[in-house]
């Protein structure tokens, strides 16, 4: 009996040799196998490619909220609504600096300096005589010198000077620099030659007045270092500030004489008017505004197109569709957030919409610029407490009444967190993918079970018909032998 093959190079054979029924029945077992499955197969397939779609799109949809929430958290902190600067008209005389947004105040400071802050000098010498070299020896054994600050306080401050030349006494003070502000080194006045003396110098300031004194005595003493020696006397920086007398500093460069701006004097002059200008800038303010709007707006058109209408080429076009009810819903609660009033409202200023924000027909917002410009010219303050609470870096948790910004923030930051709904939707969509990816490799088992079955029985009908052939053929040629015979 002839074999017949059930796979589809064995059915090719089969074939060509004209054995059999004729019929491919591998063709045919595939064929009638798709046909009863890939119905189911294309309807997964269908569901899976959706939820594919969507989960991209809750993918945009996401970012979108989450730039929103950005943009809003640029408004939440007073300080950088409102950025100040400083500047001086005698850079020659003074330079500032702004150390702090909050402290400065905007205004014009005129200042006269009558005196330099400086600190007190004293040349300290061995026995009066100049030193030769930074190695000379001073003396056999240990000595003290003890450095009092100011110079008529009760006690001072002792080092034991352990190396005895001049480097060793530049060294223990130096050692001491910490505690008593007096530093040490060494100076040669004069034009030419190699000897030098000691030079100490204290923190500017009239109350850092110092005393030197070592318990060195006869050839070996040194001098010029006590309170009566000194070459310059300490003395505090003295000024007037907007016709205001007698101002004093211990340095030359104060931090608390202009609030948040840190002003370096560089000479003196009484007759000379240094006027330094700290002015307020509130593009800060209207830079973020028109973030947070073309955020809103950039949400609203995304919103827009993805549960739009479905475009073959864009995946995203529409992809969220199917799910408008959740999509509109969020929409919905954005638009409530950006309508909603401040908890820190002042002097009338409660919402967005007082400051010239407002919705168009499509929903989108616009900004009234003549509004928004009278409101910030004359009541700046008021919106950004309006806006912050007057506060910097305030967290959720936070118990206290939030501005605006803040509350806004929180209720989209709801959205998008992990038990938000498009978090939610989007874990629902990765389950959804993987559920159906895991039924098509079913199906796609089944549909080879199916196809197998079906080679089965064909194959079973070839034998038949393949023995229904041959059984024919014998019997065709028995009557030709019998014909033959009889011929």
């Amino acid at each position: 009996m002839t074999d017949i093959n059930t796979n589809n190079v064995g059915t090719k054979i089969t074939q060509a040799l004209k054995t059999g029924s004729g019929v491919d029945i591998y063709d045919l077992a595939t064929t009638l196998a798709e046909a009863e499955s890939l119905p189911k197969i294309n309807i997964i397939t269908a569901k899976k490619e959706e939820s594919t779609s969507s989960l991209s799109g809750y993918g945009v949809l996401k970012a979108s909220v989450a730039s929103l929430k950005t943009s809003f958290d640029a408004l939440k902190d007073r300080d950088t609504l409102l950025s100040k600067s400083v500047e001086a008209d005698r850079e020659d005389r003074a330079r500032v600096k702004m150390i702090s947004q909050t402290a400065a105040k905007a205004g014009t400071y005129a200042i006269k300096v009558i005196s330099m802050a400086r600190p007190q000098l004293n040349e300290l010498k061995d026995n009066s005589s100049s030193f030769t070299s930074l190695d000379q020896s001073l003396a056999g054994s240990n000595f003290t010198i003890t450095i009092k600050v100011p110079r008529d306080a009760a006690s001072g401050t002792d080092v034991v000077v352990s190396t005895h030349t001049p480097q060793g006494i530049i060294d223990a003070v130096n050692s001491i620099t910490s505690t008593t502000g007096v530093t040490a080194r060494a100076f040669n006045p004069a034009s030419t030659g190699t000897t030098f003396s000691i030079f100490l110098e204290g923190k500017t300031g009239a109350d850092n007045t110092f005393d030197f004194a070592s318990t060195l005595t006869g050839s070996s003493a040194l001098t010029g270092g006590a309170w009566g020696d000194k070459e310059r006397n300490a003395q505090d920086l003295r000024l007037t500030l907007n016709e205001r007398e007698d101002i004093y500093r211990q340095t030359n460069s104060p931090t608390d004489v202009i609030d948040g701006v840190q002003t370096t004097f560089v000479r003196d002059g009484s007759d000379t008017t240094i006027n330094i200008v700290v002015s307020e800038d509130t593009s800060a303010l209207e830079t973020s505004i028109n973030s947070m709007i073309d955020s809103y707006n950039d949400f609203v058109n995304v919103s827009d197109y993805l549960i739009g209408d479905t475009d073959e080429e864009d995946e995203l076009a529409g992809s969220l569709s199917g799910d408008k009810n959740t999509v509109n819903l969020i929409r919905s609660r954005m638009r409530s957030a950006i309508n909603m009033t401040s908890s820190t409202a002042s002097n009338g200023y409660s919402t967005l919409r007082n400051i010239g924000i407002g919705s168009k027909l499509s929903g989108e917002l616009t900004l009234n610029k003549t509004t928004y410009s009278a409101a910030v010219k004359s009541n700046f303050s008021d919106i950004r407490t309006m806006l912050t609470a007057d506060t910097n870096d305030q967290v959720a948790s936070d118990v206290r009444d939030k501005g605006l910004a803040m509350d806004v923030g929180i209720i989209i930051d709801a959205m998008v967190s992990d038990t938000g709904t498009l978090k939610v939707k989007e874990t629902n969509a990765t389950e959804n993918i993987s559920r159906y990816e895991e039924e098509l490799l079913d199906l796609q088992d089944q549909l080879e079970n199916i196809k197998a079955r079906y080679l089965r029985q064909f194959a079973a009908m070839e034998s038949i018909v393949q023995r229904s052939k041959n059984t024919g053929e014998y019997l065709t040629n028995q009557f030709k032998a019998m014909q033959n015979m009889n011929d």
